[in-house]
């Protein structure tokens, strides 16, 4: 899962650094990692997921997510909303998870930790893997070894690695005033262009959007159906509406 702040130095992973864990159903275990989590999640999990199950982003949001902001950015954190008394996440079965491959970025990672930002002294992109503080998964037992860059390859990390990232010129914009957290309207914004991609895709294409913002028509025409362009364009205009 992502990490609110960096590792310690001495618990901190480099790409070489090698751990042990396998997750399979004979273990005693299996599954219960899945439950009273705060299991978080970017814009392109939630992108990924509504295309799984081919459900409105309005409705994926209202069903199965719960929303706070961040006390001290004033940014959307939105988490998966367990169920039951036994706060179990609403896509686990007996088998396993009922979106497997298009898992949230949290649950690719386990066991390991992420946190990423930017670097205060040369404004680029830092990242910091360490192995999460975790003493009843019975999977990091097992024999098979990883090191971390096997891992976040054979995880399929790299793709939500690069449009998670792409938050960071938004959250740590050169424009924004750390101590100021941004305001509900602005909240509103990142959370519609974010997260409620459907909602978003409306308001490109039923208000003078495409015109007032420039966009050309190959552009216009990927965000039609594409998700990821339309995510792409989400970003871009949230450096606009928030920083300009």
């Amino acid at each position: 899962m992502f990490l609110e702040s960096p590792p310690p130095e001495k618990d901190r992973l480099k790409p070489e650094s090698s751990f042990n864990f396998s997750c399979h159903r004979e273990l005693s275990c299996f599954n219960t990692c899945c439950r009273n989590k705060h299991l978080p999640l970017t814009p392109y999990d939630i992108l990924r997921i509504i295309s799984s199950l081919g459900i409105h982003s309005d409705d994926f949001l209202g069903r199965h997510v719960v929303y706070r902001p961040d006390p001290e950015s004033g940014f959307p954190i939105l988490s998966i909303k367990m169920i039951h008394e036994k706060a179990v996440c609403p896509f686990v079965t007996p088998e396993g998870c009922a979106v497997y491959h298009d898992r949230p970025t949290a649950c690719r990672l386990y066991p390991l930790g992420r946190s990423s930002g930017i670097d205060p002294k040369d404004s680029r992109p830092e990242e910091f893997y360490s192995l999460l503080p975790i003493t009843r998964c019975h999977g990091l037992k097992e024999e098979k070894a990883w090191t971390v860059s096997q891992w976040v390859n054979d995880q399929g990390l790299p793709p939500y690695i690069e449009m998670n990232d792409r938050m960071l010129d938004i959250v740590f914009h050169p424009r924004r005033e750390p101590a100021t957290p941004i305001s509900e309207s602005q909240q509103q914004k990142v959370m519609v262009a974010c997260y409620n991609l459907d909602i978003f895709r409306e308001f490109v294409f039923e208000t003078p959007f495409l015109k007032q913002f420039g966009v050309d028509d190959h552009t216009a025409r990927q965000v039609k159906t594409d998700n990821d362009a339309l995510l792409t364009l989400g970003f871009s205009f949230l450096k606009n509406a928030l920083y300009t």
